[in-house]
């Protein structure tokens, strides 16, 4: 019998559920691993299969899987950890489903558990301040542990095979959306141990093309240093990065160390919507920051959220605007879902909007015909899906490039 089964829970709405594997449950089966117990990973994003026996399943959950995970885990006959955004942010939910309810980071409690030395219930992780000492991930437990849609990404075709990774766990922004669990401090890596991973999926599997999973790749402290390491292994990759933070001199340090797409969260291109919603950030910087990526020959992608608080028709058409001037490479429209413990979720009025549906496998950022989880004050849920499916066409067709 296996001491733990960790299991990745069903993604039932993307076109592509294996793009790419989530990092956590790799995590959590290195630092399994190296302890000494028998541990396997299940990918169960496209399919739920058998399960092997164990002392100890293991559950990694978003908002949407949760009721997923739920139903799994009354199946099994051992003992039940659920970890993840939703359990980290909405606890509560969790209890009586499964066993062992970890806010947080898992990888210092794991064991624990295992050993039997913590009790059942809600576990409040500590932060790791040390990432160092996190082993890398145990990418050896997953069958399909790469993606060639990872690179090019959803919607656009296949490439060469990438992997993910990430150089750092947190970000100091306040946006009304976000539901990040760790805010700050920022914890990074160092970069000796980031190039270190590097040189190992380099070795071992022939990667040379990556997405570092950072929320904001130009705020690691020695991101020049970082830059200077990664410019001599030849490798490819994508990144994110606010708008607010990116200068002519990072853009083309990022160019060449190897990076060749950058992820801006632009959500919209009304500065009062931006506002409401605590970007920080101005439709002019966003509009700034893709005109230095393009200069810099380093290709753009933004990412578009629709059903924000405050957004109204004008938003839609300002923003439609922003896509003709500016034309960036790629772009991605995701439904704005309130998930827990965002600023939006715990105070809903003050954002003048109203939670409708209580359904969490409808929370995804992507709910193809289904609606919104909300509705804004003054607009009906008719008119914000229409205006939703006519922003999306109106992007699908690209005539704005034009």
């Amino acid at each position: 019998m296996l001491d733990l089964v960790l299991l990745q829970p069903p993604d039932a709405v993307s076109s592509n559920p294996k793009m790419y594997f989530p990092l956590s449950l790799c995590y959590l089966a290195a630092v399994v691993e190296k302890a000494g117990y028998t541990v396997e990973v299940l990918d169960f994003r496209d399919s739920v299969k058998e399960l092997p026996e164990a002392r100890f399943y293991g559950f990694s959950a978003t908002t949407p899987q949760i009721n997923m995970a739920k139903a799994i885990a009354s199946k099994v006959s051992g003992k039940t950890i659920v970890g993840g955004a939703h359990p980290s942010l909405l606890p509560q939910d969790c209890v009586g489903s499964f066993d062992y309810v970890v806010r947080g980071e898992g990888e210092e409690v794991i064991v624990g558990i295992l050993k039997g030395k913590i009790k059942e219930g809600v576990i409040n992780a500590p932060r790791i301040y040390n990432l160092d000492s996190v082993p890398f991930p145990a990418w050896h437990k997953i069958a399909e542990p790469f993606s060639d849609t990872l690179f090019s990404g959803e919607r656009y075709g296949k490439g060469q095979v990438a992997g993910t990774l990430i150089g750092s766990r947190g970000c100091p922004y306040l946006c009304s959306f976000c539901a990040n669990l760790f805010r700050n401090p920022v914890i990074y890596r160092s970069v000796d141990n980031i190039v270190n991973e590097l040189k190992y999926l380099i070795s071992h599997y022939g990667l040379f093309y990556f997405r570092f999973e950072d929320d904001n790749f130009t705020l690691h402290p020695e991101f020049y240093e970082l830059c200077h390491r990664l410019s001599s292994l030849g490798i490819h990759f994508k990144c994110h990065t606010k708008s607010s933070l990116l200068t002519e001199e990072r853009a083309e340090w990022l160019k060449w160390a190897g990076c060749e797409e950058c992820g801006l969260g632009v959500e919209s291109a009304d500065n009062e919507v931006l506002r409401l919603n605590k970007k920080k950030e101005t439709i002019a910087q966003h509009g700034g920051a893709v005109k230095i990526l393009k200069k810099t020959g380093i290709r753009v992608k933004v990412y578009l959220m629709a059903g924000l608080p405050g957004e109204t028709d004008n938003s839609v058409k300002v923003t439609k605007e922003f896509m003709r001037m500016f034309k960036p490479d790629k772009w991605t429209l995701s439904t704005f879902t309130p998930y827990p413990g965002s600023e939006i979720f715990n105070e809903p009025e003050k954002f003048n909007m109203t939670i409708i549906n209580s359904d969490w496998s409808n929370w995804w950022n992507f709910i193809p015909n289904k609606g919104f989880n909300h509705i804004l004050e003054g607009q009906t849920p008719e008119e914000m899906w229409n205006r939703y499916k006519e922003f999306y066409n109106f992007l699908k067709e690209e005539t704005w490039r034009a």
